[in-house]
């Protein structure tokens, strides 16, 4: 029997499983898909088996994160389990090379105009930060490597003292370093991929990659090789070519998009299909001249006005991707909010996903990552393993329910609508004995509906807005969790329902309005059409519904993040009803059947000896 190096003195039953599943898949150069619900401790579980399997096989560990903010629990779980076995093994917690830029000539600049720039001014010799670093010898500064275990914020800072650039600091160890921490960007961009790989001097045929938070993935894929310019990225880059006098003349751009337009766009129709062809073809001769000029002046605009970024360099990239774009790709021009648009949009990011067959083996896991099978399909991995383990919350503390007398078709949208959402809410609200949040799948129907809650029965109500900035929304959160019998409005899919931990046990009660399904639009059907050819006709179920439906269960999940919450969770809309769409909730919830619901929920919150497993569809 295996001994898995653990920081704690026991693992619960579900990391168990999950350690010996992904040993055994490892063993074997398998990868494997995990769903794991919240509070089984599956950072602690992967790295365990990953760290107990590379020590004895000689592989390398890549921890793999989609946000900045889930590195600190990985780093947390290899500082305990070096100090409880006295590990010889060496971490190192890298994130992006302009969130560690200390340089302030260019560490205020955006998007990819930063990388051009950080480029410039090694090639320059003119930055000190990275020049002091070629003669230091970082071995022998203790404080640097110690900073090392305390994670990226340490690195950030003891570099800063140095006078040394934190990211070239921070690769410096990383090519020695037996574990890794880093974003996806840095393995699934292709357009990074190479030149961070190069830098670590890693094999990645003998690294096991885990993938955290693993439902990310797909669309962390397809953004990569996705963009697109309007009007007035066009006239803003004018500007830029004004603002430092350059004689380059862009003005057949913004002729040639309205052209192209009113060809093919009407009053009826805002939106079409257009090939690469009907773009530019008159200049295609001169394309690569084209994009170089753009490229040098948006650099030289970025330099002398010390610009945060620049549209020149985005309308440059955009025309590299024009031409260069593969199969999976398809080109739209769309017309709305008074704007013309070009778009480049991916359908399925296989060169990214490729990644996937250059490691030893890949651990993927999420606590949503159902079906599994479908994760398997999109990813491109179909000899994985898949497993799925139990949530370790009591169901005697959930009280989980399906209103089915609401619809929020979009034909069915009406004032009597609103009216009744709002009513049923006002219900529910005077029965739960603190916060409650209600989720919509739009700012449309949240605003909708608010109108015709009972504000005077209301103590307090915290309402999401559309673009509130990243301090109005941490301000709502934290006023709403110091809240004693709160109402939130937010939308699923957004800062109030993703990523957010509403700890103490803070919301009561979710209310899901709806489903959250992505509007139809060309590229949402193009991507369906795709993936039927290449999925047998599920495209529709792997690209539109499930993703749908998972949205919504991971909104309604905010409330229960401890074994010792307890909340009340109601579905509003009858589709939940549906087949396929219940069968997904239930993989993470157990549904109350009755059509009394609210009185039930009632007793849920009056009674705590009231036996709830009596009440599930077993």
């Amino acid at each position: 029997m295996t001994e898995f190096l653990f920081r704690f003195d026991e693992a619960r039953g579900s990391q168990k499983e999950m350690m010996k599943d992904i040993y055994s898949s490892l063993s074997d150069g398998k990868d494997i898909l995990i769903n794991a619900p919240t509070g089984i401790g599956k950072t602690d579980a992967s790295l365990s088996a990953a760290i107990t399997y590379a020590i004895k096989n000689d592989k390398d560990i890549l921890f793999l994160t989609p946000k900045i903010s889930q590195h600190r629990i990985a780093v947390d779980v290899l500082r305990g389990l070096k100090q409880k076995f006295n590990l010889g093994i060496s971490f190192v917690d890298v994130v992006g090379k302009r969130n560690m830029c200390i340089n302030p000539d260019v560490n205020n600049i955006y998007d990819s105009s930063f990388y051009n720039a950080c480029e410039n001014l090694i090639k320059k010799n003119q930055c000190p930060y990275f020049n002091k670093l070629k003669h230091f010898d970082l071995d022998g500064d203790y404080e640097m490597l110690n900073s090392f275990s305390e994670g990226h914020n340490a690195i950030l800072s003891q570099s800063y003292k140095e006078g040394l650039c934190p990211y070239e600091v921070s690769m410096r160890f990383a090519k020695k370093a037996d574990i890794i921490i880093a974003g996806y960007s840095h393995i699934l961009n292709p357009y990074t991929k190479e030149t961070f790989l190069k830098k670590l001097s890693h094999d990645l045929s003998d690294t096991i990659i885990i993938w955290d938070e693993a439902h990310n993935i797909f669309n962390s894929a397809v953004s990569y090789f996705s963009t697109s310019i309007s009007e007035n990225v066009i006239n803003r880059a004018a500007a830029e070519l004004a603002a430092i006098t350059s004689d380059i003349d862009i003005s057949f751009l913004s002729f040639e998009l309205n052209k192209l337009a009113a060809k093919m766009l009407s009053i009826e129709k805002n939106e079409a299909f257009v090939d690469s062809s009907d773009f530019l073809s008159g200049e295609k001769d001169m394309l690569g001249d084209i994009i170089s000029d753009m490229e040098k002046a948006g650099m030289m605009y970025i330099e002398n006005k010390h610009a945060k970024r620049s549209s020149l360099m985005h309308i440059a990239s955009f025309l590299q991707g024009w031409e260069s774009s593969d199969a999976a790709t398809t080109r739209i021009i769309a017309r709305g909010g008074g704007r013309v648009e070009l778009k480049l949009s991916n359908l399925y990011p296989e060169r990214a996903l490729s990644v996937f067959k250059e490691a030893y083996a890949n651990v993927f896991m999420s606590g949503t990552l159902i079906p599994l099978e479908m994760y398997r399909d999109i990813l491109g991995v179909e000899g994985a393993d898949t497993k799925s383990y139990k949530s370790p919350f009591s169901k005697d503390k959930q009280f989980v329910a399906i209103d089915s007398t609401v619809s929020t078709k979009f034909t069915g949208r009406t004032t009597d609508l609103y009216r009744s959402i709002a009513s049923k809410i006002n219900g529910i609200y005077s029965s739960i004995p603190g916060n409650t949040s209600v989720f919509f799948p739009s700012f449309s129907m949240l605003e909708s509906t608010y109108r015709y809650l009972d504000l005077g029965r209301i103590s307090e109500a915290f309402i999401q807005r559309k673009a509130m900035s990243n301090i109005e929304v941490e301000r709502l959160i934290n006023e709403f969790k110091a809240s004693k019998k709160g109402l939130m409005l937010g939308v699923m899919g957004g800062s109030l329902s993703e990523g957010i931990n509403y700890d103490n046990n803070s919301i009561k009660c979710i209310v899901i309005v709806g489903i959250p399904l992505t509007k139809p639009d060309l590229e949402l059907q193009a991507r369906i059409n795709y993936m039927n050819k290449k999925f047998h006709e599920s495209g529709i179920e792997y690209i539109y519904t499930i993703p749908a439906v998972i949205r919504a269960i991971q909104a309604a999940g905010r409330a229960i993040r401890s074994e010792s919450d307890k909340a009340s969770i109601i579905f509003m809309d009858s589709r939940y009803e549906w087949k396929n769409y219940k069968m997904l909730i239930k993989n993470f919830f157990a549904l109350y059947e009755g059509k009394d619901y609210l009185e039930r929920m009632k007793q849920f919150w009056s009674s705590e000896s009231i036996e709830w497993k009596s009440r599930y569809d077993d």
